[in-house]
């Protein structure tokens, strides 16, 4: 009996010895896999720049997938509207010099695009002792058109000073609109508001009612001013003989 337990215990033993070595062995092949990971990141040997999006490398940072505007509620006094985009530095920071880096408008991906729209810098500047600076890109709202819809992809364009970076952040798209034809953040983030069938009239008669001029604004869910407003709307629907497009009466709840 005691023999018994004696190998038991070696064979215990030996099988917890097998099984942490194999945990060792596993930890390590994932350190060196992170690691490899990390290197082809922050490769300095490599001078770079990346359009900063989500979390960039790991970044505590959350940044735009995508940019998006409404002039809309921007107000007649707004004739321009200035985005300052995040461009991180992948290499080693200069501190004596400004360089010199390219971007440019993909076409290919971007929709109602016309002369006079933006103001875009071929070249722009990425300053000496930054890590982090911004292409400077300026949408001039009093050429849009209202019926259209814009989406604009601006890339990176390597140069001398500045090598191609990691694919998946060297281009950053840029929607906008002047006109309700897509549904507000607010309509859409709303439970009660999303219900009701969307129509551009129906928000801008609802926007006239409400004052809201923030697109992102939220209703706590506690207020019962959002169940006035839209009683307000029904009513006033009911009170005024408007059609759609395609010759359907509108009800602001229907």
């Amino acid at each position: 009996m005691k023999i018994n337990l004696v190998m038991e215990n070696k064979l215990i033993r030996y099988h917890a010895h097998r099984l942490e070595r194999l945990l060792i062995l596993l930890s390590a092949c994932m350190l060196l896999s992170c690691s490899e990971d990390r290197l082809n990141e922050y490769d300095t040997s490599r001078t770079a720049l990346n359009i900063a999006k989500g979390t960039i490398f790991g970044s505590a940072s959350l940044y735009p997938e995508e940019y998006t505007f409404n002039a809309y509620f921007l107000g007649g006094d707004i004739h321009d509207y200035l985005l300052h985009i995040p461009v991180r530095l992948q290499g080693v920071i200069d501190n004596n010099r400004d360089r010199t880096y390219k971007v440019k408008v993909v076409t290919s991906e971007s929709t109602g695009l016309t002369e006079g729209l933006y103001t875009l810098a071929e070249e722009q500047v990425f300053r000496k002792g930054m890590a982090q600076d911004s292409i400077r890109l300026t949408i001039h709202i009093n050429r849009m058109d209202e019926e259209q819809n814009y989406k604009m992809r601006i890339a990176l364009v390597p140069t001398a000073d500045f090598q191609a970076g990691i694919a998946e952040y060297q281009y950053m798209d840029i929607s906008f609109t002047k006109n309700l034809s897509i549904a507000p953040a607010f309509w859409e983030n709303n439970s009660k508001l999303r219900r009701l069938p969307y129509n551009a009239r129906k928000c801008a008669v609802f926007l006239q009612i409400s004052g809201i001029t923030d697109p992102n604004w939220k209703d706590d869910g506690q207020s019962v001013i959002l169940e006035y407003w839209i009683t307000r709307c029904i009513q006033w629907f009911e009170e005024h003989e408007e059609y759609d497009a395609t010759g359907n009466r509108i009800y602001f709840d229907q």
